[in-house]
């Protein structure tokens, strides 16, 4: 929740905005897949490029690993900018550049908004006055996200830019996998197969499905089964 815009500019960019990260979301947490090497080797060292821009859909992991590289940096910010919407967008960036690191996620979520968009565009240029390291995450290419600010389009397509293809059949199996792995949970191949077979193939879907399934195998004290699978999901 934001508070009073009352806040003075000489408190810690941290404390007013007060987002949280998810403790699951870290490195060690994340599947690393082939195609995304670069990309990992990149948040695991520092850029001389301050600005870094990530595009890909929904579900493909921009958040964890934005969320991850907080988690891995002492006084980083996480801001994902569509929870942000109703507050000041002037307020809300302002003095972010003092940050270690700050990483902006789902920054479709302005496009169109001039107060945001000139907001963002002078935070870019203070961040780079400072070489604070400025991830940025959206959907889709920033060419391609309806940003009008033609300033603020110039920058981010400046910085450089990583994509996150979709993962394979065969990536959303193995993930599962490991995330189930990950928590201790035993799911057995045919169950992980039948799972990807039913479910959406959005990887956020499956992993939400696994949350669901091991909640109910704990409760129930039951092992993960294809019949089980069936009764938790209604399928």
């Amino acid at each position: 929740m934001m508070p009073d815009s009352a806040h003075s500019r000489d408190q810690s960019p941290q404390l007013p905005l007060q987002i949280g990260l998810e403790d699951d979301s870290t490195f060690d947490n994340f599947l690393a897949r082939k195609a995304l090497a670069p990309l990992l080797d990149s948040l695991s060292r520092p850029n001389t490029e301050p600005l870094q821009f990530i595009h890909g859909a929904a579900g493909e992991g921009k958040s964890h690993l934005l969320q991850a590289l907080c988690h891995a940096t002492e006084g980083a910010l996480y801001l994902p900018l569509c929870a942000l919407l109703d507050s000041p967008a002037k307020e809300v960036l302002q003095d972010l550049e003092s940050s270690s690191l700050l990483a902006l996620d789902e920054l479709e979520a302005i496009a169109g908004r001039s107060d945001w968009e000139e907001a963002l565009f002078h935070l870019i240029n203070r961040a780079r006055a400072t070489q604070c390291p400025l991830w940025i995450a959206a959907r889709r290419p920033a060419t391609d996200l309806g940003v009008q600010l033609a300033d603020l389009s110039s920058r981010l397509a400046g910085g450089v830019t990583w994509a996150i293809g979709a993962a394979s059949d065969d990536d959303k199996l193995e993930i599962l996998k490991f995330r189930a792995q990950r928590r201790g949970l035993l799911l057995p191949d045919a169950v992980a197969q039948y799972l990807c077979s039913r479910e959406s193939r959005a990887l956020c879907d499956l992993m939400g499905a696994l949350d669901r399934l091991d909640r109910a195998s704990l409760q129930l004290q039951r092992p993960l089964t294809v019949p089980l699978v069936r009764e938790v999901m209604a399928w």
